[in-house]
């Protein structure tokens, strides 16, 4: 699956529910070990036990170098993605990370303005870790936030920041201009949830000219280019 998908005839392209072992299996060359954090008890900001488990799986499905993340909150998935890195001989930073450090004039939905309060001056998890050198932290409203930098340089980008439509939309466009060369994967993270049904319906409409999947029980959303998907199991 190197290549988009497009409209076949008169059939539109949408948007695959998968289950999760159809991304556990496949292959991607790496040690059955990996460095786990529970999730916090409160899930709001962060993803579950299942949904960071997939996430590694993803991150190393792409082998990747260099990740990007929108939306850093605690440095929860931050540390996760950090600890689980596949083995690379790059000592400079590898994993970019864009938060607000100013909430004036930013738009929010639902709960993410509590947030986004919570976490200012808030000391980030993946600053306890021995490879915080790797973490490049970006702070800036992710609307100004100039990706020409960073033109097709990630593997891996994770797109969990402000959840109001206008950022989601950015966000994605600015993924799409950052990702690399197959095989390379963005993670949207807050798929299917009540809350944000703006976000769901913008990747359900994105899904009709690129191929997306869910996963089936998560949150998660993913494009992925370079790797297929492991077939259903027909019971």
């Amino acid at each position: 699956m190197g290549q988009d998908n497009h409209a076949e005839g008169n059939k539109t392209l949408q948007i695959k529910h998968i289950r999760p072992y159809q991304v556990l299996r496949i292959e991607d060359g790496f040690f059955e070990e990996i460095k786990f954090f529970m999730p916090q008890a409160r899930g709001a900001g962060s993803t579950s036990t299942i949904e960071s488990i997939l996430l590694i799986k993803l991150m190393r499905i792409v082998d990747a170098s260099y990740i990007f993340e929108f939306g850093t909150y605690k440095g929860l998935t931050t540390r996760l993605l950090l600890e689980n890195l596949p083995d690379k001989n790059i000592t400079s930073e590898r994993v970019f990370t864009l938060d607000l450090d100013d909430l004036e004039g930013v738009k929010f939905q639902g709960t993410d303005i509590n947030l986004a309060n919570e976490v200012l001056n808030y000391k980030r998890k993946y600053l306890t870790s021995k490879s915080k050198h790797l973490v490049k932290q970006i702070f800036e409203d992710c609307l100004t936030f100039d990706e020409r930098q960073y033109l097709n340089k990630f593997q891996f980008i994770f797109v969990d920041g402000n959840h109001e439509i206008d950022y989601v939309k950015s966000d994605t466009e600015k993924s799409f201009k950052m990702l690399s060369n197959s095989p390379s994967c963005i993670v949207w993270h807050d798929y299917g949830n009540p809350e944000f049904p703006e976000l769901t319906a913008y990747i359900q409409n994105l899904a009709t000219t690129k191929q997306i999947y869910h996963i089936e029980d998560t949150m998660i959303a993913f494009y992925l280019i370079g790797k297929k998907i492991a077939a259903r199991d027909s019971n």
